[in-house]
């Protein structure tokens, strides 16, 4: 599964993570909306080899995009923009896979309207994902 594939559900416009743009993600994380929703975050300089094939997908999630987008982004945003984080399940690993293998990412979004269907979507996407590949994305795998 590949992030060009899902056009049809939504997903057409990137929003690309400047890390140490401070700022910048700070502005970003503002004009997004306070809506439910699904998000995709990829890798935007290549794919990620998987155990068949490879994505460049690296999380597929749901919630409310502002406030999931930007606990997401918590060590790329201003320190006094971080007070206000919620946990995120696949913060730690993203912010090692920025820092350390020094991956281009960016996130893409579709709003839904109540959350039994964000939760469908994602569920769709997810299982879609693991039938191509035999497995998640590699960010899903954080969850306890």
């Amino acid at each position: 599964m590949h992030s060009g594939e899902l056009a049809e559900y939504g997903f057409k416009e990137w929003f690309k993570i400047k890390p140490r743009d401070y700022d910048g993600n700070k502005k970003l994380v503002l004009s997004l909306p306070r809506k439910k929703g699904v998000y995709i975050i990829r890798k935007s300089d290549g794919t990620i080899p998987r155990i068949k094939g490879e994505s460049d997908i690296i999380y597929i999630g749901q919630g409310i995009i502002q406030s999931r987008i930007q606990a997401l982004l918590r060590s790329h945003l201003p320190l006094n923009f971080r007070d206000y984080m919620n946990k995120h399940t696949a913060r730690e690993a993203f912010e090692r896979i920025i820092s350390e293998l020094n991956f281009e990412t960016e996130f893409s979004y579709v709003l839904i309207k109540d959350s039994k269907e964000a939760k469908n979507l994602e569920a769709s996407l997810l299982r879609k994902f693991c039938r191509e590949h035999i497995e998640p994305p590699p960010l899903n795998n954080t969850r306890e």
